[in-house]
This record gives C-alpha cells, sequence and structure tokens, in this order.
C-alpha cells in the first residue's frame, strides 16, 4: 500500500474516532437537539406515513381509470382516485365510531344503574360458597356501600367549583381543537404528496443519477421497490387479519347468544390492527360490555376470546400476515416481541414489515454469495 493511501486511510479512521468521542462527550445536548429536530419534522413524517397508506389505495382506483381511454379521464383520476381514497376511510372510520361509540356510551349508563344489584347478587353468591366458613360468611354479609355517598363525593371531585370545571374544560377543549388542527394539517400536506408524488419520483431519479453510480443506482432501486412491496402487502395482511379475527369473535358470540356481538367483534377486528395485542385490548372492553349485561357471561365470553386469540395468534397471524410478507411465522412473532419491548405499539406494527426486508435481503445476499462461490469452484 502506497504512503498517500496509508495517510488518507489513518485521516479518516481518526476522524472517525474523534467524531465518536465527541459523540460520547456531549452526548445528552446532541440527543436534545436531534430531539428538538425530529419534533419539528413529526408532522412531516406523519403525513408522508398517512400519504403512503391512502396512496395504497388510491393506486388500485387509479388503474380502474387506466382501462378508460379518453383523454379527460386521465386529466380527472388522480382527483378523482385520492376523492374516493379518502371517502373510503372517511367511511369505515365513521362505521366504526358509529357502531362502538354509542353502544359503549349505553354500556356505561347500564353499568352506573346496575352496579348496586350485581354488588348484591355477588354478595349472595359468596354467602353460598362460604357457606361453611362463618367467618368469611360474616364479613361479606356486613360489607356494605353506600352508593349514594359514592355518587356524591364523585360528582363533588369532578365538579371541584365552578373555576376548577371551567379550566378543566378549557383545557380539554384546547387539546382537542389542537390535535384537531393538527391532524387536519397533516392530512392537507399528505394531499398534496399525493397530488404531487411524481415531482419527487423525479426529483429522487435525478439526484440519485447525479451522485450514485449506475450499479448502486439499480441496486438501491431494487431494494426500495422490495421495502414498498413488503410494507404495503403487511398493511393488505393486517387489514384482512383484522376483518377475519372481528368476523370469528361476531360469529362467535351470535352463536353463543351474547349481547353487543356485531359492535364488540367490530371493536375487536379495528383495534386488533395493532399486532398480537390488539385483541387483547379489544376483548377487555368486550368483557366490560358483556359483564354490563350479564356478568356471568362475561366470563363465558372471556373464555372464549381466549381460546379465539391464541387461534389467531399462533396460526391464523403467522400464515396471513407472514405469507403476505414472506417472513415465516417463528420470525413474526419474535419481532413482536422484540420491536414491541423497544418502541412499544409502534415497534409491533413497523417490526414485521422491517423485519422481513432484512429476512428478504438476507436471502438475496445469501444466494447471490453462493452463485459466486459455485461459480468460482466451478
Amino acid at each position: 500500500m502506497e504512503k498517500q493511501e496509508i495517510e488518507k486511510l489513518l485521516k479518516k479512521y481518526i476522524l472517525l474516532v474523534a467524531l465518536l468521542v465527541i459523540g460520547i462527550i456531549y452526548l445528552l445536548p446532541i440527543l436534545g437537539i436531534a430531539k428538538t429536530i425530529l419534533g419539528a419534522f413529526t408532522n412531516i413524517i406523519l403525513a408522508a406515513l398517512l400519504a403512503y397508506v391512502i396512496n395504497i389505495v388510491m393506486v388500485k382506483i387509479e388503474h380502474l381509470f387506466d382501462k378508460v381511454s379518453y383523454s379527460w379521464v386521465k386529466k380527472i383520476k388522480r382527483p378523482i382516485s385520492l376523492l374516493l381514497s379518502l371517502i373510503i376511510l372517511l367511511f369505515i372510520i365513521t362505521v366504526f365510531i358509529g357502531l362502538v361509540v354509542p353502544s359503549i356510551i349505553d354500556s356505561l349508563n347500564v353499568l352506573f344503574t346496575s352496579l348496586p344489584g350485581v354488588f348484591k347478587e355477588t354478595q349472595e353468591f359468596l354467602i353460598n360458597v362460604f357457606q361453611n366458613n362463618p367467618e368469611i360468611k360474616q364479613t361479606i354479609a356486613t360489607l356494605e356501600i353506600d352508593w349514594k355517598n359514592i355518587l356524591q363525593n364523585t360528582l363533588s371531585f369532578l365538579g371541584g367549583g365552578v373555576a376548577n370545571f371551567v379550566d378543566v374544560a378549557i383545557s380539554i377543549i384546547s387539546a382537542v381543537l389542537g390535535s384537531l388542527f393538527n391532524f387536519l394539517l397533516i392530512l392537507v400536506f399528505a394531499i398534496y404528496i399525493l397530488l404531487d408524488k411524481e415531482r419527487f419520483i423525479r426529483a429522487y431519479e435525478r439526484v440519485g443519477n447525479l451522485y450514485i453510480s449506475e450499479r448502486r443506482k439499480r441496486r438501491l432501486d431494487k431494494v426500495l421497490k422490495l421495502v414498498h412491496h413488503t410494507f404495503s402487502s403487511f398493511i393488505g395482511g393486517q387489514c384482512l387479519e383484522a376483518v377475519i379475527l372481528g368476523t370469528l369473535c361476531a360469529i362467535g358470540m351470535l352463536i353463543l347468544k351474547m349481547p353487543y356481538a356485531i359492535m364488540v367483534g367490530t371493536l375487536v377486528g379495528v383495534i386488533n390492527i395493532v399486532p398480537i395485542v390488539g385483541a387483547y385490548v379489544g376483548g377487555a372492553i368486550g368483557t366490560f360490555m358483556v359483564f354490563t349485561v350479564n356478568p356471568v357471561l362475561s366470563i363465558g365470553f372471556l373464555v372464549y376470546l381466549i381460546i379465539l386469540q391464541q387461534f389467531e395468534s399462533n396460526i391464523i397471524y403467522p400464515r396471513v400476515v407472514g405469507n403476505s410478507v414472506g417472513l415465516p411465522g417463528i420470525f413474526v412473532l419474535a419481532s413482536v416481541m422484540v420491536f414491541g419491548t423497544l418502541a412499544g405499539i409502534p415497534g409491533m406494527f413497523l417490526g414485521i414489515p422491517a423485519t422481513a426486508c432484512v429476512y428478504k435481503l438476507a436471502k438475496i445476499y445469501i444466494v447471490e454469495k453462493e452463485q459466486k462461490k459455485a461459480g468460482l469452484t466451478n
């Protein structure tokens, strides 16, 4: 190796070591700056993610317009496809809210009115269970709850004076309006991205052709196509799996003659978009809903949902979602556990397609190495 190359290599490693040392010394300030920058770009990142999800539906609608040969149809296919995509998503959200929210409000009303009766029935049930144990039986029999006093204390706590109530109301309204404004801002930016997405594709092509070699550009294009196909397939598979689980939950509840079957099935299915744990959250809410009507029946619902969830987690989910992204079932479960621990719910959702991308790229790399080695051997 020539002297100039050695010096160049030494300078490179010295610079890397210096940057590493500076990074360790000033770790907290650097993390603070990174957090500030990330916070400034949060809405843009969320808008890009929302645009990506909407685009999956929009592209399929645009393909329908491609069959029409009229020039004026081609000019309006983008805005019409985008409008139809937004209408579909809005319809799904509206149906979900219309099914779930009224039932939850009704259940809360039923719960508040039936709590004293449920408590009395439970007390009588426990007295019969501990019939042969006088001490426990006496303790249960003498247990009383002043529901009127509890209600008054609750109302007094929630009220806390007119001033506190006004402060709380203003805080809630401000938070809701702020969230609504952020969502509208994100939605508008996502619409701009979708209406002019070819501009971003052309910018990528121009910058790539200028600064990346042709060989590396082809490899990068291949990787990006693989990532796009994996993530879009995962979203589709996740939605399909949620529909399957929600349908099975609703059908089982109808067969067992449980209340709120359609609503609980819809709730379990929608929340199950969060991998693995979503069904448990929906199931907890569903158990509460059934409990307000029949406490004993809620135990049956809980048992049924646990069995259904085990079937879904170990058989349906790895096959449906795993097959959609080309990832073996064992890796699906492993990615949910690992990324869920590292990043919570976002980690659970994004960990599976990310793992699938790494898995596919590793397979391609290994195959290429094996072919290269076989060619050298021959």
